[in-house]
């Protein structure tokens, strides 16, 4: 009795394990929605971003992709939003989350909206 309740925990942690969000997940979603956000697809470009954000919430690129897919479908507030809720203090981010980031920043300070 006391194997067979070690074996059931073994299997509830496997599963948990199956389903947690994963460092090395979502990349082929963000570069799908990367495509079809070049293709003007904003509305399944915006469902890769938010799978890849799913699969993956370690990855500050995916949420920055689905700010910037939001910015040009003209939900400007939430891509404020989205980009206000990472916590950028202490990671080091690469040129094009900062390029998103400021020109997001940008529609807000000076009022442009088509960039």
């Amino acid at each position: 009795m006391v194997r067979r309740k070690k074996d059931q925990r073994d299997q509830n942690e496997r599963r948990e394990d199956a389903l947690r969000p994963h460092r090395y997940l979502g990349y082929d979603r963000d570069e799908l929605g990367m495509y079809l956000l070049s293709r003007g697809a904003y509305k399944i470009a915006e469902s890769q971003f938010k799978r890849a954000i799913w699969l993956n919430p370690f990855e500050v690129r995916f949420a920055c992709h689905l700010a910037w897919c939001l910015y040009k479908q003209g939900y400007y507030t939430e891509a404020k939003n989205h980009i206000e809720q990472l916590n950028l203090k202490d990671k080091n981010i690469d040129e094009e989350v900062k390029t998103i980031i400021y020109l997001i920043n940008k529609r807000f300070t000076d009022g442009v909206a088509d960039i």
